[in-house]
């Protein structure tokens, strides 16, 4: 008997409600038809990627497991410290692969953090383990080569190759790349994967942009993989270079031509949706070697390509939000619709893999809402006398009172002098509050800043009022950031059009839940629940802790908040 847990990154309950009612993902339907299907409320107050999985894998709030955003704000020396949220030293609460181990129960997963310790090792009971995320080398580049005949050096991060323009009889020019291996790049072909060395590589692609050549790769990753299965750790050593997110930062700054939201017709669309894909065969690779050589109990799936493309395009399709776009909805909602197709395959496969005694658990960590602009709070914050910049302009955290705290994971922090004064903490942080209350839209006049809340997502009162931390809650379309302008507008428009930072509450946040397997009736009403289900769900399915039966029956479902 084993359970699969297939977890798709910012795989939203609304999107794939609607897809899944379009006939889009069969294998969702299979799920839906034969099980639970409904939504989850992910971590809070912060549900980014890093305290939103540890929510899903520890079946805890951020409060017990400790990770607070993708960097965890006061974790090192000091309050403005902050240190990685997928550093093994998290999360604080054992995730479901560790507690089954004490039982003697195995696991295979797949590009899942907190596997590998700081050394590159897993437990003794990892049948195996892919990770790559954390070995980030390089991100996705450009390169134009002159047109000109002879080896030209393209820099791919430390690695170097030749690239070299050739001109056929037609007089078509294609590029030849040497170094570690040799490709032939013919404009607007398609993606190519490129080994660098033994261990490295990356996808590489030739276009052609406003008449010029130009040539992109997709990053480079350091791969880890261990465990006790070799037959599987063999798989996972022939599959393709890891791509871990597409060229998107490239597609937002036009590297391409423009964005369809920017008068473009669809071809730059397609480059970074293509480029997605990459990410879709390395994934899709691990996967499968996973699904026809493990001997595990538990087996967990991390798959990214959803959140990828939601950061990009979601929020010109969601109706709610002021970045939708009417006029291009339908059109960018089909490239949606591929990208999640890709993620619907791999969870047929799983469904197949499947037998009758096994569990089938789809996740997702958060939803997504679509978003049009960053605040800059530290701006409002030295306006105010609050805090102040060093002598190069940055935020200065010791000379400040409070500030905004460059994790962005949400939060407002008194600084040391200050919180040794709990009357000096209130006075603060009310006046901190006070001024960013008053932060407003300069194009439509709106106030952006709702309000605050406590370490636990629930709104600040009484005597928490004059806590040392605060989470601060924007308005939907508005986005926390970090970054000091030192000039107007505090909001300023954002070129990514969907976001997850502070949970507020609403259900465009809420994430994709569905299970099939012993005990879960077909039709099972499953939400909204709490996301700290999952893993209580995984348990009880590998025979430690209460039967799925038992589970749902012990909650009464919710109605969708839709404000």
């Amino acid at each position: 008997m084993t359970v699969y847990w297939v977890v798709w990154d910012a795989g939203a309950h609304w999107v794939v409600d609607r897809l899944e009612r379009e006939g889009a993902l069969p294998a969702v339907t299979r799920m839906r038809e034969r099980g639970a299907f409904g939504a989850a409320r992910p971590a809070r107050p912060n549900c980014q990627t890093p305290p939103s999985l540890a929510t899903l894998f520890t079946g805890t709030w951020p409060a017990e497991h400790q990770v607070t955003g993708y960097t965890v704000p006061g974790a090192g020396s000091g309050v403005a410290s902050h240190v990685s949220g997928f550093a093994p030293a998290y999360p604080a609460t054992p995730p479901v692969w560790e507690a089954i181990s004490e039982n003697d129960l195995t696991s295979a997963l797949v590009h899942v953090p907190w596997v590998f310790d700081a050394h590159d090792r897993v437990g003794p009971h990892v049948d195996g383990a892919v990770e790559a995320y954390s070995g980030r080398l390089t991100r996705p580049a450009l390169y134009t080569p002159e047109t000109r005949a002879g080896a030209q050096h393209w820099d791919i991060g430390t690695f170097r190759v030749e690239a070299t323009v050739e001109h056929g009889a037609d007089g078509a020019a294609r590029v030849r790349i040497t170094g570690g291996e040799r490709l032939l790049l013919v404009a607007d072909e398609g993606w190519r994967p490129l080994g660098l060395d033994r261990y490295h590589g990356t996808w590489v692609r030739c276009l052609r942009v406003a008449g010029r050549l130009v040539l992109v790769h997709t990053g480079v990753w350091r791969t880890r993989t261990a465990g006790r299965n070799p037959k599987l750790l063999h798989r996972f050593g022939q599959g393709p270079p890891f791509a871990g997110e597409g060229v998107g930062p490239l597609y937002r700054g036009a590297a391409f031509g423009p964005r369809l939201a920017e008068g473009g017709d669809g071809s730059a669309e397609e480059v970074f949706l293509s480029s997605v894909e990459c990410v879709a065969r390395s994934f899709g690779a691990a996967a499968e070697a996973v699904l026809e050589t493990h001997d595990a109990d538990l087996v967990v799936i991390y798959l990214p390509m959803t959140d990828d493309v939601g950061h990009e395009l979601l929020g010109w399709c969601d109706e709610r939000s002021a970045a939708h776009r009417p006029d291009i909805s339908t059109r960018v909602w089909s490239y949606i619709r591929r990208c999640y197709t890709w993620s619907d395959t791999l969870l047929g496969q799983v469904l197949d893999r499947a037998g009758p005694e096994d569990t089938v658990v789809l996740g997702a960590d958060h939803g997504m809402v679509g978003s049009t602009h960053l605040v800059h709070l530290n701006d409002r914050l030295v306006d105010a006398g609050l805090a102040a910049r060093d002598f190069s302009g940055d935020l200065d955290p010791e000379g400040s009172q409070v500030f905004y705290h460059p994790a962005n994971n949400g939060s407002l922090w008194v600084s040391e002098g200050t919180a040794d004064d709990p009357a000096q903490v209130s006075e603060v942080m009310s006046r901190a509050r006070e001024a960013l209350s008053s932060i407003t839209d300069p194009e439509t006049g709106r106030r952006v800043v709702t309000g605050f809340l406590d370490r636990d997502g629930e709104p600040l009162s009484g005597a928490q009022e004059s806590a040392g931390v605060a989470y601060v809650a924007l308005a939907d379309d508005y986005q926390p950031s970090a970054q000091l302008l030192g000039e107007a507008p505090t909001v300023r428009r954002l070129a990514k059009t969907g976001a997850h930072v502070v949970n507020t509450g609403d259900s465009r946040l809420h994430a994709v839940h569905a299970a099939v397997g012993p005990g879960i009736g077909p039709g099972t009403a499953a939400g909204p629940v709490d996301n700290t289900l999952v893993a209580a769900l995984v348990l009880g399915q590998l025979g430690l802790g209460p039967d799925a039966g038992s589970m749902y029956r012990t909650r009464t479902p919710e109605p969708t908040d839709e404000r």
